[in-house]
């Protein structure tokens, strides 16, 4: 019975399947018959002419497809590239045993900017045929940039592009402020535009714009438009000078002395980059509000003023010094010397090159002096203080406001940066270059005798061999103060006070510039310095 029994049961239960496997036997729709679809997808850099998207991996796929459409969101209406991804030429970003559960990244390049692109993807097993179904997402292109640089004159820009990438017209136009109706209506920035220009390949990307005004801004954008209109660059500049005075055209051989006697309200001084001039020293004489010393380039090179300083004979507002090359004579230790109640409220040296001042470049010690600001920018500064006090010594001041140093190359510093003993409500140093050589060196950077309200110090490269002699970043240990997101190459050897939360690099100047003992502080492209486009003077980036 037992026995029996077993085989009973045993029939039972084959029986059971037979009829389970009757019960269920259907038919299933091929066009189903696919992988799952990833199950990740999204973007994790935008750049103006890029993008890398993450994703997951789809089992059995030899390769992945990632079609483009551009102007959408997801409606793929305007396909306007495909790519093909072989699986076996991915390398996985954060692998798992599981396919499906690997990360891969890919970089896609050649986009527009400033663009709304929709892209999907989908895995392929080319074996059998089959796909998996699309995944999709949606993102925006940032601007792009590919003016390299704009330098102004009185009347006159000359726009500078990277040649390599396509561009068909330079369109540009005065900015003008509406007047607002009522005091509570805001102001509203227009634009008259001027006559688009076609871009031709002997332009070798630069074109100059002439009969501008003087004082004035302006903008430029940067256009292809082989398919459709896609804006690859915008620049906001201003041209030099004042807009409420004519420029008085500056000749080599003037007495600019003379040209400056009797002078009231805006002057401006217009020098011509294909002359060169000596001041001695240079004096501006009572009336005169503002001052604008403005270079023109021509063919690439500023207007070189050999001088000993500027003497005011009164206060005045502001003094700008642009796009000149100042050589200093010797003849006076600073460049501009404030000791009495003669002060300025403002002085800026912007885009020019600076050299050979015995000593300071700005030496301020009056007591009386109330100034707004001291601005030095895009400048390239050499053998300056090599007889002291430094490339700013700022010793007495009723009231100072503002201090700015920024992107410039400072090149043969002695003494410090700044020898600052009054309190200043801001002090920025900023996306700097600075390099001593074999033969001249610093012992500290800053002095600053009172902690300035606001400091920010960053984005700046300190580089050199200094002389063979070790330096201090400040004259104390200012515990207030970070240098994040600078550089210090090894061969600039600290004595007892480091540059806090500097990144030290393991190389030395020699190796990350290209020749900086002759004034080239290109990055050494085989380093791929980390700090290349964030990091020291603009001018040296790789474009």
């Amino acid at each position: 019975m037992k026995k029996t029994g077993l085989y009973l049961l045993a029939g039972l239960f084959i029986g059971g399947m037979a009829a389970c496997e009757d019960a269920n036997d259907w038919g299933y729709d091929a066009a189903h018959d696919r992988p799952f679809r990833p199950t990740q997808f999204e973007t994790v850099e935008e750049l103006p002419t890029s993008v890398q998207v993450s994703f997951k991996g789809v089992q059995d796929a030899t390769k992945y497809v990632f079609e483009f459409s551009k102007g959408d969101s997801l409606l793929f209406n305007n396909i306007v590239r495909t790519d093909e991804v072989l699986a076996d030429t991915l390398t996985p970003f954060s692998e798992s045993p599981l396919v499906v559960s690997t990360e891969y990244r890919v970089w896609f390049q050649d986009l527009d900017g400033t663009s709304r692109y929709s892209i999907r993807m989908k895995g392929v097993d080319e074996r059998t045929g089959r796909e998996s179904g699309y995944i999709a997402l949606c993102f925006d292109t940032p601007n792009e940039q590919i003016f390299t640089n704009v330098i102004p004159g009185t009347n006159s820009a000359v726009l500078n592009w990277d040649a390599t990438k396509e561009a068909t017209t330079i369109k540009y136009g005065e900015e003008v402020e509406t007047q607002p109706e009522t005091e509570t209506t805001p102001a509203v920035l227009d634009t008259i535009w001027a006559e688009p220009v076609a871009l031709t390949s002997d332009m070798q990307g630069q074109l100059t714009l002439e009969g501008l005004k003087s004082g004035t801004n302006y903008i430029a954008q940067i256009w292809n438009n082989a398919a459709d209109e896609v804006l690859r660059g915008t620049y906001d500049f201003r041209t030099l000078g004042s807009a409420t005075a004519a420029p008085i055209e500056v000749k080599a051989g003037d007495d600019i002395n003379a040209l400056l006697a009797g002078q009231t309200g805006d002057v401006t001084l217009s020098f011509s980059g294909d002359a060169a001039y000596t001041a001695g020293e240079l004096i501006v004489p009572e009336g005169i509000a503002n001052l604008y010393i403005a270079g023109n380039m021509v063919n690439g090179q500023m207007p070189k003023l050999t001088m000993g300083k500027f003497t005011f004979q009164a206060p005045l507002n502001n003094v700008y010094v642009q796009y000149v090359d100042i050589v200093s004579d010797g003849s006076a230790q600073f460049l501009v010397e404030i000791g009495d109640a003669n002060f300025f409220k403002n002085i800026t040296f912007e885009g020019c090159n600076i050299s050979d001042v015995p000593r300071s470049i700005v030496r301020l010690n009056s007591g009386d002096a109330e100034v707004e600001g001291i601005t030095i920018s895009g400048c390239l500064i050499h053998n300056v203080a090599l007889s002291g006090y430094g490339l700013l010594n700022i010793g007495k001041a009723k009231s100072l406001q503002s201090v700015v140093i920024r992107n410039n190359t400072l090149w043969n510093i002695t003494d410090q940066i700044i020898d600052l003993r009054v309190e200043v409500e801001e002090f920025e140093y900023t996306q700097n270059t600075f390099y001593n050589d074999a033969n001249t060196g610093i012992p500290k950077f800053f002095r600053l005798d009172k902690q300035p309200k606001s400091i920010t110090v960053t984005s700046s490269i300190f580089s050199g061999p200094n002389g063979g002699s070790k330096t201090n970043a400040g004259n104390s240990d200012y515990n207030w103060l970070s240098y994040a997101g600078c550089y210090r190459t090894s061969d600039l050897q600290i004595d007892s006070r480091e540059f806090t939360d500097a990144r030290v690099l393991s190389y030395t100047a020699a190796e990350l510039f290209a020749d900086p003992d002759n004034g080239d502080f290109h990055f050494n492209p085989d380093l791929h310095f980390e700090g290349d486009g964030e990091a020291g003077d603009s001018r040296w980036w790789t474009k």
